[in-house]
């Protein structure tokens, strides 16, 4: 997971740097032209490299608080919880994209995560 996550921001770091996916404007806006392939790059490579990172920050820090667990199960726990984490930042950077978010569409993409999260550990018991 460690490698996927230097992988992952090794990529996230090319794109941005050589790809250039949104020209940024003198103003606030986040975007003035879009181009399709590098902005689909971009997401692809913060996908990989924020999940990884999540997965691997909740697990040191299950690790932590849970010595007396089963290893597997941070790790599903861990995966599911980084991978919820993820798609709500890159939701919040899609809405941004498209001029969208505000404050409380970003605390709806937090309690959809958060219902989501609610629902799998309550199934788990």
């Amino acid at each position: 997971m460690l490698v996927t996550s230097l992988i992952g921001w090794g990529a996230f770091t090319i794109i941005i740097t050589k790809l250039e996916p949104c020209t940024a404007p003198g103003e606030i806006t986040i975007c003035r032209s879009v181009a399709s392939l590098p902005l689909a790059l971009f997401f692809l490579s913060s996908f990989v490299a924020l999940a990884a990172t999540f997965t691997l920050l909740g697990f040191a820090i299950r690790l932590i608080f849970h010595k007396d667990e089963i290893y597997l199960d941070h790790v599903s726990i861990s995966t599911r919880q980084g991978l919820l984490l993820t798609l709500c930042a890159l939701g919040a950077v899609f809405l941004l994209l498209l001029k969208a978010l505000t404050w409380w569409s970003g605390l709806l993409l937090v309690a959809i995560a958060l219902l989501i999260e609610l629902y799998f550990s309550r199934s788990a018991e």
